[in-house]
C-alpha cells in the first residue's frame, strides 16, 4: 500500500513537468517501414534500448512501462512456457496471449500455443519496442486483440561488440555476448535462474521444490543495402533457442526449443517513390511438459501427464506497398500465416506407469488483405485501417490409445471450419496547444483460437482443463480518448470482448467425468469455452518528472474495471497495475529503482480463489570503471515481498521468487 500511495502522489507531479529531458529516440531501421503516423491517435508507447534492457527479462521491461503482462504474475524467467502469452490492459489475461508480438515484423507467438518464449529473444539484441494498445492490428497483422508489441533489432552496422557477465545467489548466472562484422551481427545468451519453492511453509511439503530456469538463445542477422540509394535493403535472420523450466513440484519439468528463419526486402517510402516490403518466415517449435498430481499433505507427487513432444511449425508471408508524402501516408498489403502442430503425450498413470497415449492437434491458416491511410489537415490528422481476414481450421484430431491392449479409446475428428472477419480502426488527433494533442480512436479486432486451445487438454496439479474443438474467434471492439504532451499521456478506454476463450469450471473432484476421467479430491475440472462477453473500461496514465538535472522520475499505471456477463472479474485480471521508476545519474555512478505492483486478482472464473495485491521493488547500481567497462549490482524483489501467483482449489498458494542479489560486469566496444 505504501508504494501505491507514493505512485499516486507522483503521477500528478509528472503531469505538470515542463522541462524534463526528451526521451532517447527509438531508431527505425531501414529493413522495415517507419512507424505508422496514424499510431499517434492510439495509446502508443515507444521504448528505446535502455527501456527494454532495464529489467532482467523483456516481459518485465514491458510490464514496467506499458502494464503488459503474462497470464500469471511470475515473469518468464521462471514461468511455465504455456503461460507466457502476453496481454495488454488486463481485460482478460490468457496463457495463449491476446496481444500480437512481432520481432522485426515476424510473429513470435508460438504456432501451436500462441504463447511467446521470451527467453528465445536475446534481450541485448533489441534496439527498442513500439507498443500499441487496442484492437485492430491494421498493417501489423491479424490477432492483435488487445494490442501489438513490435520489437525491433539493432542493425548490424549500429551494433557494438559486447560481453556481459552476471552472477547471482544460488548459482544463478548469465553470459551474453554480441559481435558485428560489417553487415553481419551475432547475439548469444545463456542463463540460469534458481528460484525458491513456490509453496511457502506451513503449506509446503516434501513435494515442493525450488523453481528453476535455464535458457540458451542464438540470433544471427544479415542486413545489406542492395544497389545503394536505388533499390532497398535485404534482411536475413536466423535464430534458435532451448529453454527449461522446473515450476516448483518434484517431477514437474517443461522444456521448449525452436528455430526461426526469415528473409525480407524493403524499399523505404520517400516523397519521390512508393515503398515496397516483401517478407517470408518459417518457425518451428517443440515443447515437452511433465505434469504431476500432488499426494496427501504434499508429501509426494506422481506423474499424471507426460507431454513428450509438441512438434509445430508456422510459415508466413507479407507483401506491402507504402506511400509517403508530407500530408498523406497509406499502405496496402497482403499477409498470411499457416500453422501445423500436434501434442504427443502419455497420461492416466497407474502404479507409476502410463496406461493411455494421446495425439491431439491440427492445422490452421489465416490470410488477409489490409489497407491503412493517414491524412493531415493542418492541426488535425485522420487515420483509418481495415482488414479482411479468413481463418480456417482443419485436420483436427484427438486420438487416445489404451497402452495395455492397444485399443483405441477415443478417436475424434473435428470438422473443418472457416470464419471471415472484418476488422478496422479509426482515429484522429488534434493539436490543441504547442506540443500537446488530443487523440480519439475506435476499433475492432479478433484473435482466432490456437491449436492448443482447440485440441489439447492439460493438467496442473490436481486441476484439469479440457480442450474444445468448437471454439470460435474472439472479437473485441472499443473506443478511447486521451491527451498527450511531451511528458504525460492520459487516456480513457472502453472495450467489449465477445466470445473470450476462458477456462470455465464444469466440475469439482472427487469424481469421474466424461472424456476427462477421474478428478481427485481438491481438484477442479474446467473446459475452454467461448464465455459470453466481457466489458472493460479504465484509465491509463504515463508521465516523467525531472527532480533535478541528474534525477528523474517516471511513472505509468492502468486501472481496469473488467467484468463478465455474470458480474465477475476475469481470472488473473488485476484491478490495477502500476509502476514508478527513479533514475539518478551521478557519473560514473548510475542508480535506478523500480517498483511494480498489481491489484487484487482471482485465480478462477468463479472469483472464489483470491490473489492478494502485490508489490515488487527492484534496485540497481552501475559504476563505469572505464568508457567501455561497467560494474553493476542489483537486487530483485528488494523487500522480499510475498507475491502470490497461483491458488489451487484446495487453498494452496504459490509465490514468486523472493529477494535475490546479483553482480555483473559488462564490456562494450
Amino acid at each position: 500500500m505504501r508504494y501505491l500511495l507514493l505512485t499516486t502522489a507522483l503521477f500528478p507531479a509528472a503531469a505538470y513537468a515542463q522541462s524534463a529531458p526528451e526521451p532517447a529516440d527509438v531508431v527505425i531501421q531501414a529493413n522495415r517501414f517507419a512507424i505508422y503516423r496514424g499510431d499517434a491517435a492510439f495509446s502508443a508507447i515507444d521504448l528505446n534500448r535502455d527501456d527494454v534492457a532495464r529489467s532482467p527479462a523483456i516481459d518485465l521491461s514491458l510490464k514496467r512501462t506499458t502494464q503488459a503482462a503474462l497470464f500469471r504474475r511470475s515473469s518468464s524467467l521462471t514461468a511455465n512456457p504455456t503461460v507466457q502469452g502476453m496481454s495488454l490492459r488486463a481485460i482478460a489475461p490468457s496463457g495463449a496471449g491476446r496481444a500480437l508480438v512481432t520481432l522485426d515484423g515476424v510473429p513470435q507467438n508460438d504456432p501451436f500455443g500462441g504463447w511467446v518464449i521470451w527467453a528465445g529473444i536475446p534481450q541485448t539484441a533489441l534496439n527498442g519496442a513500439h507498443v500499441v494498445r487496442g484492437a485492430g492490428g491494421g498493417a501489423y497483422g491479424a490477432g492483435a486483440l488487445t494490442g501489438v508489441v513490435d520489437l525491433g533489432l539493432t542493425a548490424p552496422r549500429g551494433q557494438s561488440d559486447y560481453l556481459r557477465l552476471e552472477a547471482g545467489e544460488r548459482g544463478s548466472h548469465q553470459v551474453a555476448l554480441g559481435a558485428a562484422i560489417g553487415d553481419l551481427s551475432l547475439h548469444y545468451v545463456t542463463q540460469t535462474q534458481n528460484g525458491d519453492p513456490a509453496v511457502h511453509a506451513p503449506q509446503r511439503g516434501a513435494a515442493d521444490r525450488p523453481t528453476f530456469g535455464e535458457d540458451t538463445a542464438y540470433l544471427v542477422n544479415y542486413r545489406r543495402e542492395v544497389c545503394p540509394g536505388v533499390c532497398g535493403y535485404l534482411d536475413l535472420l536466423a535464430g534458435h533457442y532451448d529453454s527449461r523450466r522446473d515450476t516448483g513440484l518434484a517431477g514437474g519439468i517443461a522444456t521448449s526449443s525452436g528455430d526461426s528463419l526469415s528473409a525480407g526486402f524493403t524499399r523505404p517510402a520517400t516523397d519521390e517513390h512508393n515503398g515496397l516490403r516483401l517478407q517470408v518466415w518459417h518457425r518451428t517449435s517443440d515443447l515437452a511438459n511433465r505434469s504431476v498430481s500432488v499426494g496427501a499433505g504434499r508429501a509426494s507427487t506422481t506423474l499424471a501427464n507426460d507431454q513428450v513432444a509438441t512438434p509445430a511449425s508456422g510459415t508466413g508471408v507479407l507483401a506491402a506497398i507504402r506511400h509517403q508524402s508530407p500530408d498523406l501516408e497509406w499502405e496496402i498489403g497482403f499477409d498470411a500465416r499457416f500453422n501445423d502442430g500436434q501434442s504427443e503425450e502419455y497420461y492416466r498413470y497407474m502404479s507409476g506407469a502410463p496406461t493411455r497415449f494421446r495425439v491431439a492437434g491440427g492445422q490452421t491458416s489465416l490470410a488477409g488483405l489490409y489497407g491503412e491511410a493517414t491524412k493531415d489537415y493542418g492541426v488535425m490528422s485522420l487515420t483509418g485501417a481495415v482488414r479482411l481476414d479468413q481463418w480456417q481450421s482443419h485436420d483436427g484430431h484427438r486420438q487416445e490409445t489404451d497402452l495395455t491392449n492397444g485399443a483405441a479409446v477415443l478417436n475424434l475428428k473435428s470438422d473443418a471450419r472457416s470464419y471471415t472477419v472484418v476488422s478496422a480502426r479509426l482515429g484522429a488527433t488534434w493539436d490543441i496547444a504547442e506540443g500537446r494533442i488530443l487523440r480519439a480512436a475506435a476499433y475492432n479486432g479478433f484473435r482466432p483460437p490456437s491449436l492448443n486451445e482447440l485440441y489439447r487438454p492439460f493438467r496442473v496439479g490436481n486441476d484439469v482443463t479440457e480442450a474444445n474443438a468448437e471454439l470460435k474467434p474472439e472479437t473485441l471492439s472499443g473506443v478511447e480518448i486521451g491527451v498527450r504532451d511531451r511528458h504525460v499521456d492520459v487516456g480513457l478506454f472502453y472495450n467489449v470482448l465477445k466470445d473470450p476463450v476462458t477456462n470455465v469450471t464444469i466440475g469439482v473432484g472427487p469424481g469421474t467425468f466424461p472424456t476427462a476421467g477421474f478428478i481427485p479430491a481438491g481438484g477442479v475440472l474446467r473446459q475452454r469455452r467461448n464465455g459470453g462477453e466481457i466489458t472493460a473500461y479504465g484509465v491509463e496514465v504515463r508521465g516523467d518528472y525531472p527532480v533535478t538535472e541528474r534525477v528523474a522520475l517516471t511513472g505509468s499505471a492502468t486501472w481496469t474495471h473488467a467484468r463478465t456477463d455474470d458480474g465477475r472479474r476475469p481470472a488473473q485480471a488485476p484491478a490495477y497495475s502500476a509502476a514508478i521508476g527513479l533514475d539518478a545519474d551521478f557519473a560514473p555512478i548510475r542508480l535506478t529503482a523500480d517498483v511494480v505492483f498489481d491489484g487484487e486478482a482471482f485465480e478462477d472464473d468463479l472469483n472464489t480463489l483470491v490473489l492478494e495485491p502485490s508489490q515488487r521493488l527492484d534496485l540497481r547500481a552501475d559504476y563505469a570503471l572505464t568508457d567501455h567497462l561497467t560494474l553493476s549490482g542489483r537486487v530483485a524483489n528488494a523487500f522480499d515481498s510475498d507475491i502470490q501467483i497461483a491458488r489451487s482449489g484446495d487453498g494452496t498458494v504459490q509465490f514468486d521468487t523472493g529477494r535475490r542479489f546479483y553482480f555483473g560486469l559488462a564490456w562494450r566496444r
